[in-house]
């Protein structure tokens, strides 16, 4: 119980460190990915929608162009909360005006999502590559129990490795990887951000892969493993990819055995 309450007490300390015009300026961007992304799930429900996820074997560019906008947006939603702790720190680092600070700061925000676009690139052709050979759905949800389970275990044993672990600590201290990757100037922005969201993906690369045990399009599931990131980054709490990382594993198990 103390261990809970330690963790959720360094991501209140997290936030409270946050500037109130940063805080503001990313939680409407993520409150506009939100709501696109409630938009795209009623749409998908509407046959012939522009918007919908592709329900023939075939997709189109157009349909793969969509589903690119539609991953860009949902990582914008998960992943850019759990930045503003880095960001808070690098906006505090920064000399000059306030004009000055906010805008190396959206550069730097600008550099952590241009990896997870690399991201969200590279799961659309993957869902288009499962999607042709029949192993999803049309909403996304993976329909080989092994594969599921493969999906499950592999997650779980990632939150145990030491890469994984390296990546979150870096993540968890802002300062510490200002220190090592500080570079000036705007170009300098865009590297940090960039470097920053290696380190993140390399952190969360597997979980993002569990959106396709439960559906790419079902929201409450892309909740739940936004709240999961944001335990893991925004505590100092080693329980919590442990505790993951072997309820992962123990579901990825039971779905294996299910399927015997």
């Amino acid at each position: 119980m103390s261990a809970v309450h330690s963790a959720f007490e360094g991501m209140r300390r997290s936030l409270v460190r946050i500037p109130p015009g940063l805080f503001l300026s990313v939680g409407l961007l993520v409150a506009l990915a939100w709501g696109y992304l409630l938009f795209l799930a009623s749409s998908s429900t509407t046959m012939g929608s522009a918007f919908a996820m592709p329900m023939s074997s075939d997709w189109s560019w157009t349909q793969a162009l969509l589903m690119v906008l539609m991953w860009t947006v949902m990582m914008v939603a998960m992943m850019l909360p759990t930045a503003l702790p880095m960001l808070a720190a690098y906006e505090r680092a920064l000399g000059g005006d306030y004009s000055s600070r906010r805008s190396s700061v959206s550069v730097f925000a600008l550099g952590y999502l241009v990896v997870w676009i690399g991201f969200a690139s590279a799961a659309t052709g993957l869902q288009w590559l499962l999607h042709d050979r029949a192993l999803t759905t049309g909403m996304g949800v993976l329909l080989d129990p092994w594969l599921v389970s493969a999906v499950l275990i592999v997650a779980g044993i990632y939150e145990f490795t030491p890469v994984k672990m390296t990546m979150l600590g870096s993540c968890r201290t802002p300062l510490g990887f200002l220190a090592t990757e500080w570079r000036n100037g705007r170009s300098g922005a865009l590297y940090m951000g960039m470097a920053h969201g290696r380190t993140c993906l390399g952190c969360c690369w597997a979980l993002m892969l569990l959106l396709f045990v439960l559906g790419v399009m079902n929201l409450l599931w892309v909740l739940a493993l936004s709240g999961l990131v944001a335990l893991e980054k925004l505590t100092q709490s080693s329980a919590v990819p442990r505790f993951a990382g072997g309820a992962l594993i123990v579901s990825g198990i039971t779905v294996l055995l299910a399927s015997t």
